[in-house]
């Protein structure tokens, strides 16, 4: 009675013959599945990588195109004069300004007017004979810029440079 429930398999002396070859080529084609899969997930990596690259660098190319230096110079009926070097950066703009003509003791500012009637103080310092060179900064971009100018005490300007 106990012999009707096991399934005829059960009365087998061993493995079935051949079980180790069945066992072996199951086994082999998971590690060649497996293979497979790595290598392709290494050249969708590889893939992936080269295009983030170039689109860095290709960002890279189109935005530093952008930034190109401008140089602004004037001069003043009184015979002051000035070259500013522009330059746009990704958080504004930067100046390097150098001015002479201007008198002795004169409290200074260096101020960035934008195409749209606003003003940015970039920076200030205190005139003595000869030439002075100054950097500075401005929160705008350099296409906005309309001109620089060096102005006194009462905001007069001294020296004009338009673009």
């Amino acid at each position: 009675m106990l012999m009707e429930e096991l399934p005829p398999e059960a009365a087998l002396d061993g493995p079935p013959p051949h079980a180790d070859d069945l066992l072996q080529r199951t086994l082999g084609t998971v590690r060649d599945e497996r293979h497979q899969a790595v290598r392709r997930r290494g050249r969708i990596t590889a893939v992936s990588s080269t295009l983030v690259v170039a689109g860095v660098l290709a960002g890279g190319v189109w935005v530093g195109q952008g930034m190109g230096d401008a140089v602004l110079e004037g001069t003043s009926p009184a015979g002051a004069h000035m070259a500013v070097r522009v330059t746009d950066t990704e958080g504004g703009l930067r100046l390097v300004a150098t001015v002479d003509g201007v008198r002795d003791g004169e409290a200074c500012w260096l101020v960035v007017h934008t195409k749209d009637g606003r003003t940015f103080t970039a920076g200030s310092w205190r005139a003595h004979a000869g030439e002075v060179t100054l950097a500075g900064s401005a929160m705008v971009r350099a296409e906005n810029v309309a001109g620089v100018s060096v102005v006194n005490h009462d905001r007069r300007p001294l020296v004009t440079a338009n673009q």
